[in-house]
């Protein structure tokens, strides 16, 4: 599965640019009974272009389109087939700050999103036992490689500004993820590494009270 966030502030793919929108960008993704809330916030949101006119023009034109919901990341999260895509502000002035959440009807639908616009061969699973869920994904990573032209590349970030969190009930294994704050959090594990190509990851979760769920220490 792919990392994502926002380089420069528009579509483009991972080339090198002069000046670029500088900005600290934290990826989360809610899970709930009533879905997966992809959450992006793109935080102090500045021109780093040497040129005061080019700076004040480059920053204006990401105020207009954050403004009308139609700045990078909110195109990019539509083109992946969200539901909904609502665009908060957390600070309007310089340097801007910005909240952007997309909705899907669950975490396999937003994965699998991933891996279409990724165009890469994997598979995707969500199976409820009882008061439990096991989400699995099997990706070939020999077999992935983006469009130029996909949301996708609006999206691209490290591993590192992405965690998963639980709206109710917690995390309980995982294998690709480590837990955090006694389950209730789950972020990338780093030492995970592909078998032959093929990289597995998987988190498992309960309900609140859920009988024989196994305790995990903060």
């Amino acid at each position: 599965m792919r990392a994502i966030s926002v380089i420069c502030g528009v579509m483009v793919a991972a080339a090198a640019c002069s000046g670029c929108l500088v900005k600290e960008v934290r990826h989360t993704v809610y899970l709930g009974a009533s879905g997966a809330v992809w959450s992006v916030i793109e935080k102090d949101v500045r021109s780093d272009e040497k040129v005061a006119a080019d700076r004040i023009r480059e920053e204006h034109d990401y105020l207009l389109a954050a403004r009308a919901g139609q700045h990078g990341v909110a195109q990019a999260l539509r083109g992946m087939g969200a539901e909904s895509v609502t665009t908060t502000w957390l600070r309007r002035d310089r340097p801007y700050s910005v909240m952007t959440e997309a909705r899907f009807a669950d975490v396999r639908q937003l994965t699998m999103a991933i891996l279409r616009e990724a165009q890469a061969q994997g598979d995707v699973t969500l199976v409820r036992d009882g008061c439990r869920t096991r989400f699995g994904v099997c990706l070939n990573l020999e077999q992935s490689g983006s469009k130029a032209d996909s949301p996708l590349e609006a999206l691209m970030d490290d591993l590192e500004t992405y965690r998963l969190v639980l709206t109710e009930g917690r995390f309980i294994s995982a294998d690709g993820f480590e837990i955090l704050d006694g389950g209730s959090i789950a972020v990338p594990d780093k030492k995970k590494a592909p078998v032959d190509g093929i990289l597995t990851l998987a988190l498992t979760w309960a309900d609140e009270g859920c009988p024989g769920t196994p305790s995990i220490k903060p």
